[in-house]
């Protein structure tokens, strides 16, 4: 398998996390899809990561598309339970953690490409608001010792990517005593095998 993108994109790093947990092997394209989007658009019609080619030549787009597809292929060992409460649990953490990077991103690309006369301050803080929201919701419902009790889920590696993306491009809504919970469970996750396995190079940070 190929794993196409950068581990700066929150939503690859947790594809490739969830890659090194089950001992899946595979190789890397760390083609950018801003430099190199027309190479990436020929991957992925939508030129946008993750994507993962399967050793057939299929490819997967969609982060939880492509995690579905790998908990399918691990059995007892997926980050996710089958069915009931439980799976909601970590299904709607998970959606809470993206749904935060989301608004987190629209924030640093309205800053990155937008020079400051033309940005909306409306839109912005619109979109740091529900960050926080979302990060206040999360921090509410951990349920510990990880995400969503005794096990390590896929929304701890959404939760501690994240985490990184904001402490990296836009802390400003991520309060060390609000929020030290999340912050707590992101460093105890980096210390995890398949998180070092996952680590992100220089050359993989998008440009400040």
């Amino acid at each position: 398998m190929i794993l196409v993108g950068q581990y700066d994109s929150p939503v690859t790093r947790r594809v490739a996390v969830a890659l090194h947990h089950y001992g899946r092997p595979f190789t890397r394209d760390t083609r950018s899809i801003f430099g190199e989007a027309e190479a990436v658009g020929k991957i992925s019609p939508l030129t946008r990561i993750p994507a993962l080619v399967l050793d057939d030549g299929e490819v997967l787009i969609d982060s939880a598309a492509i995690l579905d597809y790998l908990d399918e292929l691990s059995g007892d060992r997926a980050l996710c339970p089958v069915s009931g409460p439980s799976r909601r649990q970590v299904l709607q953490m998970t959606a809470l953690a993206q749904g935060t990077l989301e608004k987190a991103a629209a924030v640093v690309y309205e800053r990155h490409f937008h020079h400051a006369a033309n940005q909306s301050a409306e839109w912005l803080s619109r979109c740091l608001g529900q960050a926080r929201a979302g990060l206040d919701e999360l921090t509410r419902r951990l349920d510990r010792p990880y995400a969503c009790g005794a096990a390590l889920s896929h929304a701890d590696v959404m939760i501690t990517t994240l985490i990184w993306y904001m402490q990296d491009r836009m802390d400003e809504v991520l309060s060390p005593s609000a929020h030290a919970p999340l912050i707590a469970l992101a460093q105890h996750c980096e210390t995890l095998p398949a998180f070092r396995a996952a680590a992100i190079s220089d050359f993989e940070k998008m440009p400040k």
